[in-house]
């Protein structure tokens, strides 16, 4: 079964290259398209789902922002089950700060203040892999953070998603965990590169648990 996966905001699909996930399902990074002028993450989350055409049963995983994307294709598409890891369930959880900055504030900001300095990145993301962590903002694109930014903190989804699984770290320093969640000790915010053994287990874990329940209601 394929697993179809977003990334976190600047991020891409090498964030997945370090999770080991069971021999039945395939990881499959969904690549980020251009985002439209003031388009919200619902409406972004729809347009995006075209990209994904399988007639088999499927699941979604998301990461950071790709997390709120995951939750948004979900409810289109009808996966089977969602995974969201280091991300929000609900627009209440949303960082305070990011919560209540102007919307005018980011946009009148040039985009050079979007690459965040590595030190600054290292700290927040409570980075091991500094070395990826790097190369990945490098390569991010200022204009869709930008955009990503103002989306998330716009976030208004209140709908109910049934079958989603979120998985938090306990020393995530950008976003709390969420209640309820599987917990990895000790996980940051990159704890999906840093932690990904420890991660893939509990995904692992929670793929038996969802076989199990489907084979007691055959």
């Amino acid at each position: 079964m394929k697993i179809y996966c977003f990334s976190g905001l600047g991020a891409d699909e090498r964030v997945f290259d370090f999770l080991e996930i069971d021999s039945n399902y395939e990881l499959v990074p969904v690549k980020w398209i251009d985002p439209l002028l003031n388009e919200s993450i619902e409406d972004y989350s729809l347009r995006i789902s075209k990209n994904i055409m399988d007639e088999n049963p499927f699941g979604i995983l998301g990461v950071s922002f790709g997390g709120l994307v995951a939750q948004e294709v979900s409810k289109v598409l009808n996966s089977k089950f969602t995974f969201v890891i280091s991300s929000i369930s609900k627009p209440s959880e949303i960082p305070f700060l990011l919560r209540f900055i102007p919307n005018i504030f980011f946009k009148i900001l040039p985009k050079k203040f979007f690459c965040l300095p590595h030190f600054m990145a290292n700290f927040f993301f409570s980075a091991n892999n500094k070395k990826l962590l790097s190369q990945i903002l490098r390569d991010a694109n200022p204009n869709f953070t930008k955009w990503a930014l103002i989306a998330f903190k716009n976030w208004k989804s209140q709908n109910v998603l049934l079958n989603v699984f979120f998985i938090s770290g306990s020393k995530d320093r950008l976003i709390k965990p969420v209640k309820g969640a599987v917990n990895i000790p000790n996980g940051g915010h990159f704890m999906i590169v840093d932690s990904a053994g420890e991660v893939s287990s509990r995904i692992n874990d929670l793929l038996n648990q969802i076989n199990q329940e489907v084979e007691t209601n055959l």
